[in-house]
This record gives C-alpha cells, structure tokens and sequence, in this order.
C-alpha cells in the first residue's frame, strides 16, 4: 500500500493554497502530506497513521524530504486525535483517503486490512473528526468511491458541511466514475459548487500503453521530473 492513484489525485486536486496548517488522515506512507508540503510552503502538515509500520515509514520519507522541517507525523487514530483539546478547530484543511471497501474479501494481511477496509473508520467517524479539527471555512477535501457518493453527500451535508468542488473520475474517457473528489467547508456556504470530470486515460491503450489525458498529466506535472512517451 504505497502509492496509489487515489492517493495522487487527492494530493494533486485538493486546493491547500492559502493553508498554514493541514492534516493528512490516515497517511499511510505519507504521499498526500507530502504533496500539500510541497503545494502549502508556509503550512504546517500532521500526518495522522494508526498503524506501527506505516508510521515508520512516513517518518522516514519525510525525514528524506525537502519539507522535513514542516512536516510532522502522529501515530494515533483520528478519532482520538480530533478529541484532544489542543487540536479542535486548529486546522484549516482536512485531507483523506480513507478506507473505503466494505463487505468485501479481507486480505490475511490486518495492516492492509486497515488501510482498505472501514471497519476502524467508518464515513462518519471522519466526518465527524474532519468537524472537530476544522475552523469555520476550513475544507474537507476527499476521495471516495463514486458508488458510494449519496452517503458520503448526505453525511457531510447533514454535519453542516457545504461542497465547493467535485470531480468524477473515471479510468478511461467513456467510462462509467469510478472515484469521486470533493471539497467541503465548514459552515460557510459555497455557492453554486464547481463540477469537472477526470478521466485518467484517454481511448484504446497503443501496445499496452495507456495514454493519460491532459487533465490527469498537468494535475500531476508538479510531481514528475518528465512524462514517460508512448
């Protein structure tokens, strides 16, 4: 469980432009924490992991970062986290990843289990976390599987939580969403909110190749020292 697409399309969409402190729950490796450290150069960025290995690892790439100084990684869940008094609504952008699979096959692997499975971190408990750590007009930005959109929408809803932005992902032009990306804020209503889709690849693949669209390349250029050719 290294680096994922989802992973990357939330470091690479979610807007942490005028961010002082962000938090990253669930880093797992760290990459989305990373991303906003690269994109936020004046915020602070808490990586919060609840399992060991993980948390090993994230500290390791970023103590081999350029942002080893405003990145900081916390072993505890984000439930816990989100309930300590001096991180209530000390933050202004709220980033996840979260596990998402439910009522699918377990792997014999319990760590990959966390990471996939939302038996330890159900939409709610997220969203709830995301409201206690958020200041009024912070962002929740997520991403989150498309066939499960209608509960994560009325859950984030009913918290008081406003959408801003949304992209449905799809893997190849033509497809039916497999993803969906989504900023939140706290409170203050955001208008009409912006929609987009992203589609990751574009037609038929030329000798096994996929060809990634424009969109998908440019959300990722900050990233890339080059684009491999087809």
């Amino acid at each position: 469980m290294k680096v994922g697409t989802d992973a990357l399309l939330l470091g690479s969409w979610s807007d942490v432009s005028d961010a002082r402190k962000i938090i990253d729950a669930g880093t797992g490796s760290g990459i989305v924490a990373l991303m906003a450290a690269q994109r936020a150069p004046h915020a602070e960025v808490i990586g919060v992991e609840l399992e060991p290995n993980a948390v090993a690892e994230a500290r390791a790439n970023s103590d081999r970062s350029p942002w080893s100084d405003r990145v900081r990684v916390v072993e505890d869940s984000i439930q816990a986290f989100a309930t300590k008094a001096e991180n209530e609504e000390a933050f202004d952008a709220f980033l996840i990843n979260p596990p998402f699979f439910r009522g699918k096959p377990k792997s014999p692997d319990e760590a990959r289990n966390l990471a996939r499975h939302d038996d330890a971190l159900p939409f709610t408990a997220f969203l709830d976390a995301a409201w206690n750590l958020l200041i009024a007009g912070g962002a929740l930005q997520v991403v989150w599987p498309w066939d499960r959109w209608t509960e994560l929408k009325n859950g984030a809803e009913v918290r008081g939580f406003h959408l801003r932005r949304k992209a449905e992902v799809c893997g190849r032009e033509g497809h039916e969403p497999r993803r969906v990306l989504s900023h939140w804020v706290k409170l203050q209503p955001a208008g009409l909110p912006q929609h987009e889709v992203i589609c990751i690849e574009l037609g038929e693949r030329i000798d096994g190749q996929p060809q990634l669209s424009s969109r998908y390349k440019n959300l990722l250029k900050p990233y890339v020292l080059t684009w491999p050719e087809p």
